[in-house]
């Protein structure tokens, strides 16, 4: 009789517990941060929570040469950003790619906590560059950024018209095909 009780108040005081702490501050994030869009949808909100969005190709420059820390939650991996490469802008916006270097064992291509003492904390998508001469593992990411403006992709059209009984349908496309993607960030 006293195991049934126990398992009844140990049920009890979890439920309580679970019940004391908001389901947010349990996971750490919202579900609205887990489905990819953080904010409501405007560009302000977005830069607010990505400080990212707001680093030029020339806010890099400056610290060219200078240690930044890749962190997947379990490893920190220090690398020093050796290159600044120039692409290919969109109009009205910037494209830029990054070169990093460190390390001896490499990280997989994934999205990864960087910190740099002046930048802060930001995330970047990483795609290995393979090693150096001397072992260190390099790390590539890719900025590309398009005016808002720019980014917005309009709608299909539909337009009907009648004339004596039979039916026309026009219908604009809008360029992307079932199952394509476009990854940007907007300004």
């Amino acid at each position: 009789m006293s195991g049934s009780r126990r398992k009844f108040l140990k049920a009890g005081m979890l439920a309580a517990l679970f019940a004391a702490v908001p389901l947010k501050n349990a996971l750490g994030q919202s579900w609205k941060d887990r489905d990819g869009n953080p904010g409501d949808g405007s560009a302000p909100n977005i830069q607010n929570n990505d400080p990212l969005a707001t680093y030029t190709k020339a806010a890099f420059l400056s610290y060219l040469n200078s240690v930044f820390q890749i962190s997947n939650g379990f490893t920190v991996v220090e690398v020093t950003l050796l290159k600044v490469g120039d692409m290919t802008a969109p109009k009205g916006g910037e494209c830029f790619s990054l070169l990093f270097r460190g390390g001896s064992r490499a990280l997989p291509q994934n999205t990864y906590t960087i910190n740099h003492p002046s930048l802060g904390k930001f995330l970047l998508f990483l795609v290995p560059a393979g090693p150096d001469e001397y072992g260190a593992q390099g790390y590539l990411a890719t900025i590309n950024r398009l005016s808002y403006a720019d980014a917005l992709i309009p709608a299909p059209t539909r337009s009907t018209t009648r004339s004596s009984g039979s039916t026309t349908t026009n219908t604009t496309n809008t360029g992307l095909t079932r199952g394509s993607w476009q990854a940007t960030i907007v300004d």
